[in-house]
């Protein structure tokens, strides 16, 4: 029964330390999009798009609920993203 449990933390942490991963890519690459913005040899990696969903309003006349959805990723967020995936494939193969 221990032994379940010492399997079931393992994987929580395996899955935080995963996620915590791609939070810091995103947040990095976005950062490091905007600050390389301004040099000309470093410009592309702040090269990017967003899509998503308009906002939509639902009025209850009580209550107002409005839901939308709008990503944007740039060429640095995704080159860490990809890193962060493959950093963590290989930190998983070693423990």
């Amino acid at each position: 029964m221990a032994v379940f449990f010492m399997k079931h933390n393992n994987n929580v942490l395996k899955s935080f330390f995963l996620i915590l991963l791609l939070v810091l890519a995103v947040v990095l690459g976005k950062l490091l999009g905007t600050v390389t913005a301004g040099n000309p040899f470093l410009s592309w990696l702040g090269i990017g798009t967003s899509f998503g969903f308009a906002p939509v309003s639902i009025n209850l006349s009580v209550l107002v609920l409005t839901f939308g959805l709008t990503m944007s990723i740039n060429v640095a967020q995704a080159i860490l993203l990809v890193a962060a995936i493959l950093s963590y494939n290989a930190f998983r193969l070693h423990t």
